[in-house]
């Protein structure tokens, strides 16, 4: 079964008298399936603890599995291809590319995964039950902070990956 697991991970920034402690000792386990929130108040890490889980920054010391593989070991490239293969993002700041239309986002993304995104009809379904299939040829500046956080979602989707981390996806 896929699974994210955190093993007794650290995460520090700084040096010295300016050193922040974000994460300390965490132990974490989500199965494919499961719905996990991580609650808590601004400041407390869970930002640093998603990004962490999808390889966007490495943990101080600790582990992290994803499917049995450590992803705190692989060299940049190697994360982002893994990244790319398992792990969907749903960012604060959604990251859409200004200058490319909704359909272009999905287009970026078979450019770069031409393997395993879902199929036509199943993302059609997808972009029917998010009520964005009219905004297609719209550009991020063009839409609306709830159209633009449901592309996102359908963007995180269209890799089908393994596990969707969601980074304050309501806010």
């Amino acid at each position: 079964m896929e699974s994210l697991v955190l093993k007794q991970v650290n995460k520090t920034f700084g040096h010295g008298l300016n050193q922040v402690q974000a994460l300390q000792d965490v132990d974490f386990v989500a199965n494919r399936g499961e719905l996990t929130l991580i609650l808590g108040p601004s400041g407390s890490g869970k930002s640093t603890l998603l990004t962490i889980l999808g390889g966007l920054q490495r943990p101080t010391n600790g582990s992290v599995l994803i499917n049995d593989q450590d992803i705190s070991r692989l060299t940049g490239k190697e994360a982002d291809r893994f990244r790319l293969d398992h792990i969907g993002f749903v960012l604060q700041s959604y990251n859409l590319v200004p200058y490319l239309t909704v359909q272009e986002q999905f287009s970026l993304v078979d450019k770069v995964k031409k393997t395993q995104n879902l199929t036509p009809a199943v993302m059609d379904d997808y972009l029917k039950r998010l009520g964005i299939t009219q905004l297609l040829d719209k550009y991020p500046g063009e839409l609306s902070g709830g159209q633009t956080q449901r592309v996102a979602i359908a963007r995180a989707l269209y890799t089908d990956p393994d596990f969707i981390l969601a980074d304050e996806p309501t806010a």
